[in-house]
Protein backbone atom coordinates (compact mmCIF):
# COMPACT_ATOMS: atom_id res chain seq x y z
CA UNK A 1 0.00 0.00 0.00
CA UNK A 2 2.78 2.42 0.83
CA UNK A 3 4.66 1.71 -2.42
CA UNK A 4 1.47 2.25 -4.42
CA UNK A 5 0.96 5.61 -2.70
CA UNK A 6 4.53 6.73 -3.36
CA UNK A 7 5.07 5.29 -6.84
CA UNK A 8 1.54 4.73 -8.21
CA UNK A 9 2.18 1.09 -9.04
CA UNK A 10 2.32 -2.35 -7.48
CA UNK A 11 5.81 -3.59 -6.69
CA UNK A 12 5.94 -7.35 -7.38
CA UNK A 13 9.69 -7.74 -6.72
CA UNK A 14 12.12 -6.53 -4.09
CA UNK A 15 13.59 -4.06 -6.56
CA UNK A 16 12.09 -1.75 -9.17
CA UNK A 17 12.94 1.15 -11.47
CA UNK A 18 11.33 4.56 -11.08
CA UNK A 19 11.85 8.08 -12.40
CA UNK A 20 10.60 9.49 -9.09
CA UNK A 21 13.27 10.76 -6.74
CA UNK A 22 12.10 9.69 -3.29
CA UNK A 23 14.53 9.62 -0.37
CA UNK A 24 14.95 5.99 0.73
CA UNK A 25 14.85 7.15 4.37
CA UNK A 26 11.28 8.27 3.87
CA UNK A 27 9.90 4.72 4.00
CA UNK A 28 10.53 1.90 6.50
CA UNK A 29 10.20 -0.53 3.59
CA UNK A 30 12.82 0.89 1.22
CA UNK A 31 16.27 -0.51 1.96
CA UNK A 32 18.37 1.49 -0.48
CA UNK A 33 18.35 3.52 -3.68
CA UNK A 34 20.74 3.66 -6.62
CA UNK A 35 20.45 6.93 -8.53
CA UNK A 36 21.52 5.63 -11.93
CA UNK A 37 24.30 7.56 -13.67
CA UNK A 38 25.26 5.11 -16.42
CA UNK A 39 24.24 1.73 -17.78
CA UNK A 40 26.17 -0.56 -20.11
CA UNK A 41 26.02 -3.99 -21.67
CA UNK A 42 29.40 -5.01 -20.21
CA UNK A 43 31.97 -3.99 -17.62
CA UNK A 44 34.37 -2.98 -20.36
CA UNK A 45 31.79 -0.64 -21.86
CA UNK A 46 31.03 0.86 -18.43
CA UNK A 47 34.74 1.45 -17.75
CA UNK A 48 35.03 3.14 -21.14
CA UNK A 49 32.03 5.40 -20.40
CA UNK A 50 33.48 6.56 -17.07
CA UNK A 51 36.86 7.12 -18.70
CA UNK A 52 35.40 9.24 -21.52
CA UNK A 53 33.16 11.18 -19.13
CA UNK A 54 36.15 11.76 -16.81
CA UNK A 55 34.04 11.09 -13.75
CA UNK A 56 35.40 12.91 -10.71
CA UNK A 57 34.76 12.27 -7.01
CA UNK A 58 36.74 14.00 -4.26
CA UNK A 59 36.65 10.90 -2.07
CA UNK A 60 34.48 7.86 -2.62
CA UNK A 61 33.88 4.22 -1.84
CA UNK A 62 31.93 1.40 -3.44
CA UNK A 63 29.06 0.00 -1.39
CA UNK A 64 28.40 -3.72 -1.53
CA UNK A 65 24.72 -4.73 -1.63
CA UNK A 66 22.56 -7.56 -2.91
CA UNK A 67 19.64 -7.34 -5.31
CA UNK A 68 16.99 -10.01 -5.72
CA UNK A 69 17.74 -11.86 -8.99
CA UNK A 70 20.97 -9.86 -9.27
CA UNK A 71 23.82 -11.39 -11.26
CA UNK A 72 26.83 -9.83 -9.55
CA UNK A 73 28.69 -12.32 -7.36
CA UNK A 74 31.38 -11.23 -4.92
CA UNK A 75 34.38 -12.11 -7.10
CA UNK A 76 32.90 -10.24 -10.07
CA UNK A 77 32.08 -7.27 -7.82
CA UNK A 78 35.68 -7.06 -6.55
CA UNK A 79 37.00 -7.14 -10.11
CA UNK A 80 34.50 -4.55 -11.33
CA UNK A 81 35.09 -1.99 -8.57
CA UNK A 82 38.84 -2.36 -9.07
CA UNK A 83 38.51 -1.61 -12.78
CA UNK A 84 36.04 1.23 -12.27
CA UNK A 85 38.06 2.73 -9.43
CA UNK A 86 41.05 3.10 -11.73
CA UNK A 87 39.22 5.45 -14.09
CA UNK A 88 37.36 7.54 -11.51
CA UNK A 89 39.31 10.71 -10.78
CA UNK A 90 39.51 10.95 -6.99
CA UNK A 91 40.61 9.11 -3.87
CA UNK A 92 39.09 6.03 -2.29
CA UNK A 93 38.05 6.75 1.31
CA UNK A 94 36.67 3.74 3.16
CA UNK A 95 35.94 5.62 6.41
CA UNK A 96 34.52 9.04 5.51
CA UNK A 97 33.59 9.11 1.84
CA UNK A 98 31.74 12.14 0.49
CA UNK A 99 29.87 9.83 -1.86
CA UNK A 100 29.14 6.12 -2.10
CA UNK A 101 28.85 4.40 -5.46
CA UNK A 102 26.87 1.28 -6.28
CA UNK A 103 27.09 -1.23 -9.08
CA UNK A 104 24.97 -4.25 -9.99
CA UNK A 105 23.82 -6.32 -12.95
CA UNK A 106 20.13 -6.75 -13.71
CA UNK A 107 18.86 -8.54 -16.81
CA UNK A 108 22.44 -8.63 -18.17
CA UNK A 109 22.65 -4.86 -17.91
CA UNK A 110 25.37 -3.19 -15.82
CA UNK A 111 23.98 -0.42 -13.64
CA UNK A 112 26.19 2.20 -12.00
CA UNK A 113 25.15 5.09 -9.80
CA UNK A 114 25.06 6.86 -6.46
CA UNK A 115 24.27 4.58 -3.53
CA UNK A 116 22.03 5.80 -0.70
CA UNK A 117 20.86 3.58 2.12
CA UNK A 118 17.91 4.02 4.44
CA UNK A 119 19.06 5.74 7.65
CA UNK A 120 15.90 4.72 9.60
CA UNK A 121 15.31 8.22 11.07
CA UNK A 122 12.01 7.18 12.65
CA UNK A 123 13.84 4.96 15.15
CA UNK A 124 14.85 7.99 17.21
CA UNK A 125 11.15 8.58 17.92
CA UNK A 126 11.14 5.37 19.97
CA UNK A 127 13.03 7.44 22.56
CA UNK A 128 10.18 9.92 23.08
CA UNK A 129 9.46 10.77 26.74
CA UNK A 130 5.99 9.24 26.78
CA UNK A 131 4.91 5.95 25.24
CA UNK A 132 1.72 3.92 25.18
CA UNK A 133 1.52 0.16 24.75
CA UNK A 134 -1.48 0.36 22.41
CA UNK A 135 0.03 3.00 20.10
CA UNK A 136 1.07 2.13 16.56
CA UNK A 137 4.65 0.98 16.13
CA UNK A 138 6.78 3.87 14.93
CA UNK A 139 7.62 2.27 11.57
CA UNK A 140 3.96 1.43 11.00
CA UNK A 141 2.98 5.02 11.79
CA UNK A 142 5.49 6.29 9.24
CA UNK A 143 4.18 3.95 6.55
CA UNK A 144 0.60 5.02 7.28
CA UNK A 145 1.58 8.69 6.90
CA UNK A 146 3.13 7.88 3.51
CA UNK A 147 -0.04 6.02 2.50
CA UNK A 148 -2.09 9.06 3.51
CA UNK A 149 -0.18 11.75 1.60
CA UNK A 150 1.67 9.86 -1.15
CA UNK A 151 3.83 12.29 -3.12
CA UNK A 152 1.92 15.36 -1.91
CA UNK A 153 4.09 16.47 1.01
CA UNK A 154 2.08 19.69 1.41
CA UNK A 155 -1.13 17.74 2.06
CA UNK A 156 -2.89 19.07 5.17
CA UNK A 157 -3.11 16.12 7.55
CA UNK A 158 -5.08 15.67 10.76
CA UNK A 159 -4.97 12.97 13.41
CA UNK A 160 -8.28 13.53 15.26
CA UNK A 161 -7.51 11.01 18.04
CA UNK A 162 -3.74 11.43 18.17
CA UNK A 163 -2.97 9.90 21.57
CA UNK A 164 0.67 10.52 22.49
CA UNK A 165 1.43 11.75 18.97
CA UNK A 166 3.07 8.77 17.27
CA UNK A 167 1.56 9.55 13.86
CA UNK A 168 2.02 13.29 14.33
CA UNK A 169 5.76 12.87 14.96
CA UNK A 170 6.24 10.92 11.74
CA UNK A 171 4.36 13.54 9.74
CA UNK A 172 6.42 16.33 11.30
CA UNK A 173 9.68 14.56 10.52
CA UNK A 174 8.59 14.43 6.86
CA UNK A 175 7.75 18.17 6.88
CA UNK A 176 4.04 17.46 6.38
CA UNK A 177 1.65 20.09 7.82
CA UNK A 178 -0.20 18.17 10.53
CA UNK A 179 -2.53 18.84 13.45
CA UNK A 180 -3.33 16.39 16.22
CA UNK A 181 -6.42 16.46 18.45
CA UNK A 182 -6.68 14.58 21.73
CA UNK A 183 -9.67 14.65 24.06
CA UNK A 184 -7.76 13.68 27.22
CA UNK A 185 -5.95 16.60 28.87
CA UNK A 186 -3.27 14.33 30.32
CA UNK A 187 -2.52 12.49 27.07
CA UNK A 188 -2.68 15.71 25.02
CA UNK A 189 -0.08 17.21 27.34
CA UNK A 190 2.14 14.14 26.90
CA UNK A 191 1.80 14.42 23.12
CA UNK A 192 2.82 18.07 23.28
CA UNK A 193 5.91 17.15 25.28
CA UNK A 194 6.79 14.35 22.84
CA UNK A 195 6.60 16.79 19.93
CA UNK A 196 8.63 19.45 21.74
CA UNK A 197 11.25 16.90 22.77
CA UNK A 198 12.32 16.53 19.14
CA UNK A 199 12.30 20.26 18.50
CA UNK A 200 9.06 20.53 16.55
CA UNK A 201 6.50 23.28 16.97
CA UNK A 202 3.56 22.13 19.05
CA UNK A 203 0.64 21.19 16.83
CA UNK A 204 -1.42 19.26 19.37
CA UNK A 205 -4.82 20.60 20.36
CA UNK A 206 -6.67 19.39 23.43
CA UNK A 207 -10.15 18.89 22.01
CA UNK A 208 -12.95 16.58 20.96
CA UNK A 209 -12.86 15.54 17.30
CA UNK A 210 -16.64 15.98 17.14
CA UNK A 211 -16.05 19.70 17.61
CA UNK A 212 -13.54 20.10 14.78
CA UNK A 213 -14.86 22.61 12.25
CA UNK A 214 -11.83 22.87 9.96
CA UNK A 215 -11.53 20.75 6.81
CA UNK A 216 -8.37 18.73 6.08
CA UNK A 217 -7.08 16.98 2.96
CA UNK A 218 -6.69 13.66 4.73
CA UNK A 219 -7.16 12.18 8.22
CA UNK A 220 -5.41 9.28 9.92
CA UNK A 221 -7.60 7.74 12.59
CA UNK A 222 -6.27 4.97 14.83
CA UNK A 223 -9.66 4.17 16.30
CA UNK A 224 -9.70 3.90 20.11
CA UNK A 225 -10.78 0.41 21.06
CA UNK A 226 -12.27 -1.28 24.09
CA UNK A 227 -9.33 -3.49 24.99
CA UNK A 228 -7.29 -0.54 26.23
CA UNK A 229 -9.81 2.29 26.50
CA UNK A 230 -13.37 2.73 27.64
CA UNK A 231 -14.89 3.22 24.19
CA UNK A 232 -18.13 1.52 23.25
CA UNK A 233 -19.05 0.18 19.81
CA UNK A 234 -21.55 3.04 19.51
CA UNK A 235 -18.83 5.60 20.23
CA UNK A 236 -16.52 3.99 17.68
CA UNK A 237 -19.21 4.26 15.00
CA UNK A 238 -19.81 7.87 16.00
CA UNK A 239 -16.10 8.65 15.60
CA UNK A 240 -16.07 7.15 12.09
CA UNK A 241 -19.15 9.17 11.13
CA UNK A 242 -17.60 12.35 12.56
CA UNK A 243 -14.59 11.87 10.27
CA UNK A 244 -16.85 12.54 7.28
CA UNK A 245 -17.22 16.16 8.37
CA UNK A 246 -13.50 16.94 8.49
CA UNK A 247 -12.06 15.11 5.46
CA UNK A 248 -12.92 13.32 2.23
CA UNK A 249 -10.01 10.90 2.56
CA UNK A 250 -9.54 8.78 5.67
CA UNK A 251 -6.93 6.22 6.68
CA UNK A 252 -8.72 4.18 9.32
CA UNK A 253 -6.95 1.72 11.61
CA UNK A 254 -9.05 -0.65 13.71
CA UNK A 255 -8.49 -3.77 15.80
CA UNK A 256 -11.51 -5.56 14.30
CA UNK A 257 -13.01 -5.69 10.83
CA UNK A 258 -15.30 -2.65 10.61
CA UNK A 259 -15.82 -2.54 6.85
CA UNK A 260 -19.60 -2.53 7.24
CA UNK A 261 -19.49 0.39 9.66
CA UNK A 262 -17.16 2.28 7.29
CA UNK A 263 -19.58 1.83 4.40
CA UNK A 264 -22.54 2.86 6.55
CA UNK A 265 -20.71 6.08 7.41
CA UNK A 266 -20.66 6.96 3.72
CA UNK A 267 -17.06 6.05 2.91
CA UNK A 268 -15.86 3.79 0.11
CA UNK A 269 -12.90 1.50 0.88
CA UNK A 270 -10.37 1.88 -1.95
CA UNK A 271 -7.47 -0.12 -0.50
CA UNK A 272 -6.82 -2.28 2.54
CA UNK A 273 -4.31 -4.43 4.39
CA UNK A 274 -3.63 -5.83 7.85
CA UNK A 275 -0.69 -5.26 10.19
CA UNK A 276 0.17 -8.09 12.57
CA UNK A 277 2.10 -7.90 15.83
CA UNK A 278 2.18 -11.33 17.44
CA UNK A 279 -1.45 -12.41 17.63
CA UNK A 280 -2.73 -8.81 17.53
CA UNK A 281 -4.06 -7.67 14.16
CA UNK A 282 -4.77 -4.14 13.00
CA UNK A 283 -6.95 -3.46 9.95
CA UNK A 284 -5.81 -0.58 7.77
CA UNK A 285 -8.37 0.89 5.39
CA UNK A 286 -7.98 3.69 2.86
CA UNK A 287 -11.41 5.32 2.58
CA UNK A 288 -12.89 8.05 0.43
Amino acid sequence: MEMKSLFDKDIPKKYFFSSRSIDPSRSPFIKLRISILYTASSLEELVQILSVEKMTCANFKFARFKVEEGQLDYATWIHSVTELGRVIQGEVDMKNPSIQLGITIIDDRWIFGIYERNESPWEKHNLKPYTNSNSLETRTARAVVNIAVGQQIQTRLVDPCCGIGTVVLEALSLAIPVTGYEISWTIANQAKQNVSYFGYDRCIIKGDMHEITEKYDVAILDLPYGLFSHVTDKQQKSIIHASRHITEKLILITCVDMDEEITCAGFTIVDCCTVTKGTFVRYVRVCR
